[in-house]
C-alpha cells in the first residue's frame, strides 16, 4: 500500500501478464497479487512480492515502489468454495447461525452485497435475490 500518491492513477487496473493489480483508495494505491493455494500457511513468498514490486516499476514509472520488508506485507487466508461461490445463509442445524463466508479473491468486493443479503436474513424480510445457489449445506 502506498499512502498519499501524488496524481493517484484514477481506474483500478488489472497487470495480467504480471498477475497483479492497482487500485486507487483515496489518495492510497493498493497493489495485490495472486492467490496461491498453500494450505493455512501464512508465509509470505517474497520472490511474488518482487514480481509485484517489478510489474508496478514497469507498468507505471513515474510511481517508484520499493521492496518492502516482510513484516510490512499484508497476507491473509482466503476461504474459498468448491464451486467458486461464497456460502450466505442460514445453517439448517442452528437456527441461530448465518453464515457469509467463502468469497475467495472477491471478499471486499462482495462484501456490500453480502451484508444486504445477512441483513436480510437477520430482519427476516423479502430477500433481494434468490440466493439458493449460496446455501451452506449446498455439498453434503
Amino acid at each position: 500500500m502506498l499512502r498519499n500518491v501524488p496524481n493517484n492513477v484514477r481506474v483500478p487496473a488489472i497487470m495480467l501478464e504480471a498477475r497483479a493489480t492497482a487500485t486507487p483508495m483515496g489518495t492510497d494505491l493498493r497493489f495485490a497479487g495472486t492467490l496461491e493455494v498453500s494450505g493455512t500457511d501464512m508465509t509470505v513468498n517474497m520472490n511474488r512480492v518482487r514480481g509485484i514490486v517489478q510489474s508496478i516499476n514497469k507498468y507505471y514509472p513515474d510511481i517508484s515502489v520499493d521492496m518492502p520488508a516482510v513484516d510490512k506485507v499484508w497476507r491473509g487466508l482466503r476461504p474459498c468454495s468448491p464451486d467458486g461461490l461464497p456460502y450466505i445463509g442460514r445453517t439448517e442445524h442452528y437456527d441461530n447461525v448465518v453464515l457469509a463466508t467463502g468469497h475467495g479473491m472477491m471478499g471486499l468486493s462482495l462484501g456490500p452485497a453480502t451484508g444486504k443479503l445477512v441483513s436480510e436474513l437477520l430482519d427476516d424480510s423479502v430477500r433481494s435475490m434468490d440466493i439458493a445457489a449460496f446455501k451452506p449445506e449446498r455439498f453434503a
